[in-house]
């Protein structure tokens, strides 16, 4: 007998597919036009398939004549790496403050984290702008860190207190008896525990700080303080019109990173998006 789950399964994987498509097809002819020679590139009638292959536009992308993307790729992970590994930080001790220890004022610390996420953008703009040229580090990549902490390490420290407080007190207690301090118990009993929930935050922190235009594009100006997004809008402002192999290579070799780094993690991710979802 032709079960009733079949036909809706079959939806299911249609719907699927259909969001892949819608997805997947701008990269698709983001790769292809950035493997076709310009006169390709323009032609009337678009197609798929290059018919002849060509990495000038990454030889350009790479050349000291070209966009030079190498320094400003080194940018953007520093500041990315560097801003995901400072919010882990905050977020797992600020997280097991929160989420294991009732203190005077703890709830009202959670509200605020959430709160502050209101005031980003262009709203502290101007003030952080000031204040970066008064403390003199203006055109840094520590400024971009600094301003990038403002929106992933609240959120990172309410995120982590959650998983924080879903941990059986038990385990703290057992700890305890057995002889571990208060710094054993996290490093040893609940860091692990919390891991899955760190690499979410990790990912959502470099990816933020990876695709940031605004803070680098006020903030930032040489060579050496900007990152890969100022640099491709100012290759598309510039040469736009007549380079469209170039920024397409330009586009296709900003993803790489965060495809690599999910590569690496997704397994860490998925279980840390579904941890608590399911309990026993």
């Amino acid at each position: 007998m032709f079960s009733k789950k079949v036909p809706n399964q079959i939806m299911i994987y249609i719907c699927l597919i259909v969001l892949m498509l819608f997805t997947l097809l701008p990269n698709l002819w983001l790769i292809s036009s950035s493997l076709k020679p310009d006169k390709e590139i323009f032609n009337i009638v678009p197609h798929w398939i290059p018919k002849t292959f060509t990495l000038d536009h990454y030889k350009w992308l790479f050349s000291s004549n070209g966009l030079d993307i190498g320094k400003l790729m080194y940018n953007s992970l520093f500041v990315s790496g560097v801003t995901a590994i400072i919010t882990c930080a905050f977020s797992a001790t600020g997280g097991y403050a929160l989420g294991r220890f009732n203190f005077p004022g703890s709830k009202v610390i959670g509200f605020l984290l959430l709160l502050s996420q209101m005031f980003q953008g262009p709203l502290i703009m101007i003030p952080w702008y000031q204040m970066a040229s008064n403390w003199g580090i203006l055109n840094t990549k520590l400024v971009l860190i600094l301003i990038y902490g403002t929106a992933t390490i609240p959120i990172g420290v309410w995120l982590m207190m959650g998983f924080f407080k879903a941990l059986p007190k038990e385990l703290e207690e057992s700890a305890m008896i057995d002889g571990c301090n208060k710094l054993q118990i996290f490093t040893k009993i609940y860091f692990p525990l919390v891991r899955p929930g760190l690499v979410a935050v990790l990912l959502y922190s470099f990816i933020l700080g990876w695709n940031d235009y605004q803070y680098a594009l006020i903030l930032t100006s040489s060579i050496d303080a900007k990152t890969i997004q100022v640099g491709i809008a100012e290759l598309m402002d510039s040469m736009g019109k007549a380079n469209w192999g170039g920024i397409m290579a330009a586009g296709v070799a900003t993803t790489i990173p965060i495809i690599i780094l999910f590569s690496l993690i997704q397994k860490h991710l998925i279980e840390g998006l579904t941890a608590g979802s399911v309990k026993g």
